[in-house]
Order: C-alpha cells, then structure tokens, then sequence
C-alpha cells in the first residue's frame, strides 16, 4: 500500500510535465475590447460586398500583411486577392510590430470610404513597402473600424 506522500511525490512529474506544457502552448494575445463574435465571416465576402457588413459588427479573419510601422495604429488583412485596411475604434489599441505575418481575428464595423491623396499618401509613407509618390488623387478603400483583434497562434 503507498502512502499518501508516496502517491504525491509520483504526481510532482506528472503535474510538472501537465503545467509545462499549457505553458508551451502557442496563445492567442488580444488587443482592444477582444473579440465577442464567435461566428466569423470571410474577408473576401465582406470585401466583395461591403455595403452588407456596414452597421453592424461582424468578426472577419485574414493575416497582418501590413501594418503601421511608426505606431501600429493601424493594419492591413488579406485573404487571398482581398485586402482590408484596419483602423482601430477611437485610436484605442494599437498592434505590437511583431504581429506582421500572423493569422488575426477582427471584430468591428466595416465601412467604405474615400481617402484624400493626402490622406492616402500618409498611409503609403506608414506602410512597409509604401510609395507616396505612388498615390494620385482620391482613393476608394473598403475598410474596417475594430473593437478588437485576436493575434492567433501559427499551427
């Protein structure tokens, strides 16, 4: 018969082997108000017809394939040919540079909208691989305004 320091001192590794590897999960970080919505909708489809998204909250998924570098104040998702600028509610949050690359939940409104050449060329000159001198006049961009983002872990 064990004694019940024996069976506690058997389950030291056990638990050891249990609480690392919850800590050696990959975790998803969260960035604002978080993310609510449990059903999301694809990128693509808010970007093919935007003018259905528009008011309400929808939570879309894409990777971070820009973002901007001064501040992170805001970020560019892509889902295949789709792309959507994201800016974030109230200039509340902003994304940590190292979220470049990675897979991200967004909840928010989408919106379309006009951006002034100014405007536009200020984005381009925050952007990674911007050009400012590449913009010309008006822009027309399909956009998203977020509450919250989740960064997802790769896997």
């Amino acid at each position: 018969m064990r004694t019940p320091i024996a069976v506690a001192l058997a389950l030291v590794p056990i638990l050891a082997c249990a609480a690392w590897a919850e800590d050696a999960a990959p975790k998803t970080r969260d960035f604002g108000a978080g993310v609510t919505l449990e059903q999301s909708i694809s990128l693509a489809e808010v970007a093919r017809h935007p003018d259905r998204y528009t008011g309400n909250p929808v939570l879309v998924e894409g990777r971070v394939t820009d973002l901007c570098m001064k501040k992170g104040c805001w970020t560019v998702l892509t889902e295949g040919a789709y792309t959507m600028r994201v800016r974030f509610h109230d200039y509340g949050f902003f994304l940590p540079k190292d979220a470049m690359g990675a897979r991200a939940l967004v909840e928010g409104i989408a919106e379309v909208r006009t951006l002034s050449e100014r405007e536009a060329r200020h984005y381009a000159s925050e952007s990674r691989d911007g050009d400012p001198n590449a913009i010309e006049g008006p822009q027309r961009e399909v956009g998203f305004v977020a509450t919250g983002v989740r960064l997802l872990p790769e896997g």
